[in-house]
């Protein structure tokens, strides 16, 4: 579909297959004129893993391995489908208890599958930390999979006729406390980004899709329940058990991205629902139709010898498949899955086609009404020379007295940079309940210092077709400009570097030098993701500017002077009530807003947002050009909190009730190096103390669009603004919008409130594998083989899908019984599916709870029957081995 262009020269931009989200999947060419999207074409099919012809090409006891690996989202309806097919073609029924359990499954795995659509889709409009929230809901759901079937992702449990195991003790009372924990956070999701007025509007009325468009294009899933249609399979093909239950299909009528959120969410709840009602009334019985071990002879002689059909411990490895053809499907979370079937009495599908719900659903991508939205809706180092040796040591105390208060300020800047991306790691850390920085030095206060020694060495690269000049001065400039404005900043009544009257305006002039440096650093680029990333950082720094500038004319005319000494003094007279914060509290919230975007931070930081795609005005940097940028930016967020405290909280003034500490010391009057000291503290107190207000917005809020962004600064920000000095007009035109502005406040506040609950929660969650202490019974580990009972059947090489296990053996004649020789497992390539394990009939073959694996060398994953009689705990005490050993074959060897 293609729209209007408003001029010729217009900008295809190619987004994925590189793609975090797109890997190998999915590729956009994206058509732009300025901002908007004129055109948009997908190209699919980057990742095709054959998966229908490897079916055709095994049992469906070897394919079920196979299939979790369609959709490592939802993996249970992969598998689902995979049983369904075969068991309606044969008309074998699944025992009630079997279905009660396949259906909690599947509801989980659409929890989860749903939790990891939510967390990247957040992401991708800013809010970070709903992205870490979900994933510690996610791995609650994957230990009761991994309690169930041995394994967190890869299942393997549905069979033929039921399910793989039992549900181990104890499961149920756990799945049930999943749910009761489960309600309160979607709860919370609801509070933290339904109402939110920035997320709304990035997704009210954006991608609509009209009820007869779903329909035509065959879409299914919430992308046809959020058009207007209540169409779900559960209840339409009322397959397992879901017409046993009370439960509600979730749609809207809108079509927006909106409604796929909030049919999403529903569905969530609805699966609880669900669950819990399957938990409490499961009935007992058997987990698996007993009916269809028997075996059905089929054309491979081989296949029927008596070492193959005495085996009655689970379904048939060569169920054969009759001379039918049906198609199967199941709602899965992204929609319809299906499978066509066709059987050719053969123990191998004659045909196999799947029916993914993701690739039917992009087909509509073209067509969707992103076209004409925004693109962000769619997803040096010189040496040093050294010093001549000085004759005199006088000379040198006298250089080096020169070099210190060059280097203090410097020192001290660099200090409270690192100080700040420690605090911000730290409390973000608290805030998305995961672990910071704590292994580089104490608490890991080294971490930081340590990315930037790695980025200090790291090579520097110049574009070929770049104009290098300006690529190499563009980062010097940002950082010159805003170490510049540290010179009019005061911590004390004589401690400044630079008192000049004009010094809060100095800071603005200044501090208009860097979108100079941007804009330089983009074009120098010759990349168009810079250039573009450059336009968006001048012009989001343009639009804020001047609410800022007004904002300290305000203040300066309240003081009368433009000094930043004289306007601390000017709110020490009257004290703690005296400050501008309570004199100016709206300038003080246009400041505050106006300084994020300055900074690029949260939910300003759309300069920079095309992380996802490349990263702004820094995708060609790296090395020490990369980290001037990343230290500019903390620069410019420590300077404006800084410049907030003097402003705003009276500077290094300290009159707060009911303390009385400076009376007592009289630090006010006090001009020796204790009441600087002081002085120097209490500035540093109330701006590390306020960086909390910017670090806190940076993991609650999402990203503003750019015309949102602009609209906020020329719209709202600089209307209020003109008036900050009076006012009356200030509060009359803040209150303009209405019940808008103070339903916006309210829900952020909101937000605020729940991201900061979470700091004080313990973690639900483990750190893998440092607390990996209990694994599953059913823990699908490194193999454990015992020689004695092996009966080199090979029924573990005909159930393997790749077929993975080496058996060596003799017939000895004369008592007609084959006698083993070698058996080993390249553990390399080993999936561990357990299905060697689960169809062994001696039970030969154990899984053990040694996972680390990934630690090996690549010869060390070869085992050989020696290696795999290894227990971890028990070694020399393993009778199998010491048997192994002491063999006459293996000593003759």
């Amino acid at each position: 579909m293609n729209v209007p262009a408003t001029r010729e020269d217009l900008m295809i931009v190619n987004m994925g297959p590189h793609h975090p989200s797109m890997h190998g999947v999915l590729r956009l060419i994206v058509t732009l004129d300025g901002e908007d999207v004129i055109d948009c074409e997908p190209i699919l099919g980057y990742l095709h893993r054959g998966m229908e012809k490897i079916a055709e090409n095994r049992t469906i006891i070897q394919y079920l391995p196979y299939v979790t690996r369609w959709d490592y989202l939802a993996t249970m309806f992969t598998e689902a489908i995979t049983v369904n097919a075969p068991e309606q073609l044969g008309n074998i029924q699944v025992p009630k208890r079997a279905s009660y359990i396949r259906v909690i499954m599947l509801e989980l795995s659409r929890i989860a599958s749903h939790l990891l659509w939510l967390g990247p889709f957040m992401a991708d409009i800013g809010a970070q930390t709903p992205f870490f929230y979900i994933f510690r809901e996610r791995e609650l759901v994957y230990d009761l999979f991994e309690a169930a079937t041995g394994m967190r992702m890869m299942h393997n449990y549905f069979r033929i006729g039921g399910v793989a195991a039992d549900l181990p003790y104890g499961w149920i009372d756990k799945c049930l406390d999943f749910c009761d924990y489960f309600l309160t956070g979607v709860s919370e999701y609801q509070k933290l980004i339904t109402r939110n007025p920035i997320f709304l509007e990035r997704v009210e009325g954006v991608g609509i899709i009209g009820v007869e468009e779903a329909i035509n294009w065959g879409l299914s899933g919430p992308m046809l329940r959020a058009s207007g249609i209540q169409w779900d399979l559960r209840k339409v093909d009322r397959y397992e058990c879901y017409d046993e239950f009370d439960w509600e299909v979730q749609w809207q009528k809108e079509g927006d991205s909106l409604s796929r959120y909030l049919v999403r969410i529903g569905e969530m709840v609805e699966s609880i629902k669900i669950i819990q009602q399957a938990l409490e009334g499961i009935p007992g019985g058997p987990y698996e139709n007993l009916e269809i071990r028997c075996f059905d002879r089929v054309r491979n002689p081989e296949l029927n010898d008596f070492d193959y059909r005495f085996i009655s411990k689970k379904p048939s490895p060569t169920f054969e498949l009759s001379k039918q053809e049906l198609y199967v499907r199941v709602e899965a979370p992204k929609g319809e899955l299906g499978v066509f079937l066709i059987g050719d009495q053969n123990v191998f599908p004659w045909r196999w086609k799947i029916r993914p719900p993701g690739f039917i659903n992009l087909q509509i991508l073209p067509q969707l009404k992103l076209i004409g939205e925004m693109i962000i809706d769619t997803p040096e180092v010189q040496d040093i020379n050294s010093f001549s040796r000085l004759e005199y040591l006088k000379e040198v105390y006298g250089m080096i007295w020169v070099l210190v208060p060059i280097l203090t300020p410097v020192l001290g800047i660099t200090i409270g940079v690192l100080a700040i991306v420690w605090l911000e790691r730290e409390i973000s850390a608290g805030i998305q309940q995961r672990i910071g920085p704590e292994y580089a030095g104490p608490l890991g206060i080294l971490q930081a210092l340590a990315d930037g020694t790695k980025l200090l060495f790291k090579e520097n690269l110049l574009p070929s077709r770049g104009d290098t000049r300006l690529f190499s001065i563009g980062p010097s400039i940002a950082v010159i400009s805003i170490l510049l404005s540290y010179l009019i900043i005061p911590f004390g009544s004589n401690l400044v570097l630079s008192d000049l009257n004009i010094g809060v305006f100095l800071w603005i002039a200044i501090s208009s030098i860097a979108p100079i440096g941007l804009l330089m650093s983009g074009y120098g680029s010759n990349n168009k993701y810079s250039f573009l990333g450059g336009l968006r950082a001048a012009a989001q720094s343009i639009s804020y500017e001047i609410p800022l500038t007004l904002c300290v004319l305000s203040i300066s005319l309240r003081a009368i002077r433009s000094s930043t000494v004289d306007i601390v003094e000017a709110q020490s007279k009257y004290g703690f009530w005296g400050w501008n914060l309570w004199r100016q509290p709206i300038g003080f919230i246009v400041f505050i807003i106006s300084s994020l975007a300055e900074c690029e931070r949260l939910p300003f930081d759309l300069p920079e947002a095309e992380e996802e795609l490349v990263a702004g005005y820094q995708t060609e940097y790296s090395g020490i050009k990369f980290g001037l940028f990343y230290v500019a930016s903390y620069l410019n967020l420590l300077v404006s909190s800084l410049f907030v405290t003097v402003l705003y909280l009276g500077g290094w003034d300290l009159s707060i009730p009911y303390i009385f500490v400076p009376e007592f010391f009289e630090i006010n009057k006090a001009g020796e190096v204790f009441g600087t000291t002081i002085g120097i503290f209490i500035t540093l107190a109330k701006t590390y103390l306020f960086l909390f207000i910017p670090i806190t917005t940076r993991w609650t809020l999402p990203r503003l669009r750019m015309d949102q962004l602009l609209n906020l600064g020329w719209k709202f920000l600089l209307p209020i603004s003109l008036d900050i000095h009076d006012m009356f007009p200030m509060v009359t035109g803040f209150m303009n919008y209405g019940q808008q502005t103070v339903r916006a406040a309210r829900y952020i506040g909101q937000s605020f409130m729940i991201t900061l609950s979470h700091a004080n929660r313990l973690p639900v969650t483990i750190q893998y594998p440092y607390e990996k202490l209990i694994t599953s019974e059913r823990f699908r580990g490194r193999i454990h083989f015992e020689f004695d009972k092996c009966i080199a059947c090979e029924v573990c090489v005909r159930v393997c899908p790749i077929d993975l296990p080496v058996v060596d053996w003799k017939l000895e004649t004369d008592i007609r019984k084959k006698q083993l020789l070698n058996y080993s497992i390249d553990f390399g390539i080993c999936i561990f599916c357990g299905n060697c394990v689960e169809y062994c009939p001696t039970n030969c073959l154990s899984m053990t709870e040694e996972y680390e694996l990934s630690t090996y060398d690549r010869h060390e994953l070869n085992y050989n029957q020696i290696s795999l009689g290894r227990l971890p705990m028990s070694l020399i005490d393993d009778y199998t081995i010491r048997t192994i050993l002491n063999s006459p074959q293996i000593t003759s060897e």
